[in-house]
Formats: C-alpha cells, sequence, structure tokens
C-alpha cells in the first residue's frame, strides 16, 4: 500500500512542482517544445526528402532505340532478352508514331510534317528498373545487344542527380544527431537550474532520512510532465506548420506537382514518437542533472 501511496505522491508533488516553479516550469517546457519541435521537423523533412527521392529515382528510366533493320521478331527476341536481365522491373513497347505524338504534343505542331513514312524516328523499348543504383549497369548490359541502336537515361544528369541526393541524405543524417545531443543538453540543463532552485529543500529532505529514490521520484514526475506538455505543444505547432506548407503550393500558386506526405496517419505515428522522447528526454535530463550537480 505505501507503494501505491507514494506513487501518487510523487505524482502530486510532481504536478505541484510545476506550478511552484511557475517561470522555471515555462522556461523548461519552452526549451523541450522547442526542442521537440527541432527534432520533430527534421523527422518530416527526412521523409519528406525521402518520399521525394523515390519519386525522382522513379522517373528515371532507360530508352533503348530499336535498330531500323530489326523485324517484329528481332523486336520480340530484343525485348525477352531485356526482360531477363536482372534488375529489370518493366519493359514497355512504343512505336516511332507513338514517340512523334508525343514530341508534337509538348513541342508543337510542326513537327507533325514528319508523321507517315517522313518519320525519322525509331521504335522504342522503355525499360523500369527496381533498383536505380542499378540502372548503369543494365544499360551497358543492353548496349552489347543486337538490334540495340542507341541506349539512353540521362546518364550525366541522372548520375550528378543521384549524388547530390545521397550527399544531402548524409547532411539531414548528421543534422539529425547534433539536433539530438543538443536537446539532451538542453533539457538537461534546464531541469538542472529547477534543482538548484530547490537545493535547500531537497538538503532538508535528506537530514530527516528520505531515501534517493524518494527525493529523485518527484523530479522524474516533473520531468516527464514537462515533456508531456512540450510535446503537446511541440505536435500542436507541428501539425499547424505542415498543413500550411503542404497547401500552400497548390492554393496559393496552383501547383500541383509538389506532393508531401499525407497528414494522416503519419502524424499519430510521429505524435506518439515525439510523446516517448519528450518523457524519456524529462526524465533522463532530470536524472542526469541530479546525479552529477546534487551529487545522490
Amino acid at each position: 500500500m505505501s507503494v501505491i501511496r507514494n506513487f501518487f505522491r510523487h505524482i502530486r508533488d510532481g504536478i505541484r512542482n510545476l506550478f511552484r516553479n511557475g517561470w522555471m516550469t515555462i522556461a523548461s517546457i519552452f526549451t523541450m517544445s522547442l526542442t521537440l519541435m527541432m527534432m520533430g521537423g527534421l523527422v518530416l523533412l527526412l521523409m519528406n526528402v525521402e518520399k521525394i527521392t523515390k519519386d525522382i529515382e522513379s522517373g528515371i528510366q532507360i530508352r533503348v532505340m530499336i535498330d531500323l533493320a530489326a523485324n517484329a521478331t528481332d523486336e520480340q527476341v530484343l525485348k525477352q532478352k531485356i526482360e531477363q536481365l536482372d534488375h529489370v522491373a518493366n519493359v514497355v513497347y512504343r512505336t516511332k508514331d507513338e514517340e512523334l505524338q508525343d514530341i508534337i504534343e509538348n513541342v508543337g505542331q510542326e513537327f507533325s510534317l514528319h508523321e507517315g513514312d517522313a518519320n525519322p524516328l525509331l521504335n522504342v523499348f522503355v525499360v523500369d528498373v527496381d533498383d536505380v543504383k542499378e540502372i548503369k549497369v543494365v544499360a551497358e548490359a543492353i548496349k552489347k545487344m543486337t538490334y540495340a541502336h542507341e541506349v539512353t537515361y540521362g546518364e550525366v544528369t541522372a548520375d550528378k542527380l543521384l549524388k547530390q541526393i545521397e550527399i544531402v541524405r548524409y547532411i539531414l543524417a548528421v543534422i539529425a544527431a547534433v539536433f539530438l545531443v543538443v536537446a539532451v543538453l538542453l533539457v538537461s540543463n534546464t531541469i538542472r537550474l529547477t534543482i538548484f532552485a530547490r537545493q535547500t529543500e531537497i538538503e532538508i529532505m535528506r537530514l530527516v532520512g528520505a531515501k534517493n529514490s524518494f527525493i529523485r521520484a518527484p523530479f522524474a514526475y516533473e520531468g516527464a510532465f514537462i515533456g508531456i506538455i512540450g510535446s503537446c505543444v511541440a505536435f500542436g505547432l507541428l501539425y499547424a506548420i505542415y498543413e500550411a506548407i503542404r497547401l500552400a503550393p497548390s492554393q496559393l500558386f496552383g501547383i500541383m506537382n509538389i506532393r508531401f506526405i499525407p497528414t494522416w496517419p503519419f502524424f499519430i505515428f510521429l505524435g506518439i514518437g515525439i510523446l516517448i522522447i519528450g518523457i524519456l528526454l524529462g526524465i533522463l535530463g532530470a536524472r542526469r542533472s541530479m546525479k552529477q550537480f546534487l551529487k545522490i
């Protein structure tokens, strides 16, 4: 019974301490909210960069121009050979007339003069790969095949784009690691100030024989409550900011090509993650401060 009684007593003391140290509590919640917002915002940025990267990667295809000397049987054999290559996900056949129609629609009607027998284009296989990192290997293999007149995939542009995307991923990962360290230090220092302000009270508790665990408990709960409140504030602000950013391109500028990750259910997982991290940071910050400065 004493365990249950002490449990509710520590919770009560933790809540009471929040109000007793008003400005310090507000500063702690502000720091916690800011930290969780930075971390949550970084997660949103990472996930959206990942999605945009995959969208870009999925749009990279190999175009195989079929030699003019190939007949229907030769084209079918060439298609089967391409499909048998590793990492080839799909092969689509397009006639030279379909290719010309695309140019007319995208460039202009002046190219309609090349319709019929005057069409200088070649029939084409459009090849999708399941791993964009293997696109160069697949393209080189197709180049060696009979009746593969020309093989392109935007070599320079694709390679350059993939390298830039890889660099962005590494940079964001480093920023995430720095933010995590900064978050722990900020929360720990803030709660350390709170504990220091109540050092006399703690000394009195020790003098009357209170156990270390009994003294630590209210601070741990207080840190957890600060984490819960800070995570709620951070979640609300992140939701409002993300919705504004997500809807702005289409509603203000009519841009429909930029597609962010849908808000739901992603924000449910993000909210749970922020809540857990907030509670853990609050508790760890409180324990770290007490251990290092109060010598408990």
